[in-house]
């Protein structure tokens, strides 16, 4: 059996009368993309911060490729891992182009931002046009990223956790501050990478969806996996409470939806949001 990407067993983080994530177990193998929906303060950034490395759980144990993460070393855990925070890392005010931005992910994602922008390397900066290219702003390489729209500049962040070519990403809300076209040809881009790389990502967004004809699942988190939702399963109404509470509006989106029912068993005004 093939050894799986992500292997979470029995984590927990947070105190014991106030635990952030308690009791999470996951498994998630190469090329699956993956899509993690929750309320606000379930955990979702916790749990990819923990993946990362970024910080460590109060329980539980963690292999990635197979490997125990405290045995991986930081070079090559960062070689083989990109990260599209939530919250982004704030710039120095001073006039960097588009390319400089995403020459940032050729260092580590957790030392300093300038790392790894003055490279002379063909091999580098090869990759600093492919990422850019992935992204469609090839054309605003030479751009100021500060007089880029929102919109543009997650697209920048996101050419940045891409330009290691890393065989895991994990993405915090990625498509904030994207128009829908743009949010559309990100779930697209993240398919072909799966499909087409082997890349494994595991994606936090709200809106189930939006998300639910690209991703291959869906984890339903709120402190622990309440449900891992694949193709063709739909997600018990009793799910949803457990995660959102009683207030829950239940509504059937499409029948090829992960985890909606066919037809009008539920009834309501919106899909599954915070």
């Amino acid at each position: 059996m093939t050894q799986p990407v992500v292997h979470l067993s029995h984590i927990g983080f947070g105190s014991d009368k106030k635990p952030v994530l308690e009791h999470l177990s996951l498994e998630v193998g190469s090329g699956h993309f993956m899509g993690i929906i929750g309320p606000n303060g379930a955990g979702k950034s916790t749990l990819l911060s923990i993946i990362a490395g970024l910080i460590k759980p109060s329980a539980g144990h963690i292999d990635l490729f197979g490997k125990c993460l405290n045995r991986r070393t930081r070079q090559k855990l960062q070689r083989d891992l990109g990260y599209l925070h939530q919250v982004q890392s704030k710039l120095p005010d001073i006039p960097l182009r588009v390319r400089d931005v995403v020459a940032m992910g050729l260092s580590s994602y957790n030392t300093s931002l300038l790392q790894g922008l003055f490279t002379n390397k063909k091999a580098d900066h090869d990759k600093i046009t492919h990422a850019l290219d992935l992204v469609e702003m090839t054309t605003h390489q030479d751009a100021d990223f500060r007089r880029l729209s929102g919109g543009q500049q997650q697209r920048v962040r996101l050419a940045r956790a891409l330009v290691r070519q890393p065989k895991l990403l994990l993405l915090d809300e990625p498509s904030a501050a994207l128009d829908s076209r743009h949010q559309e040809k990100l779930y697209q881009l993240l398919r072909k990478l799966c499909d087409e790389q082997g890349m494994t990502v595991l994606m936090v967004e709200h809106d189930i969806a939006a998300i639910t004809s690209y991703v291959d699942s869906v984890a339903c988190l709120n402190k622990n996996i309440h449900y891992h939702a694949k193709k063709g399963d739909t997600i018990p109404d009793e799910v949803w409470r457990e995660m959102y509470g009683d207030h829950v509006n239940i509504v059937a989106h499409d029948a090829s939806c992960i985890g909606c029912a066919p037809a009008a068993k539920h009834s309501s005004h919106g899909h599954h949001h915070d």
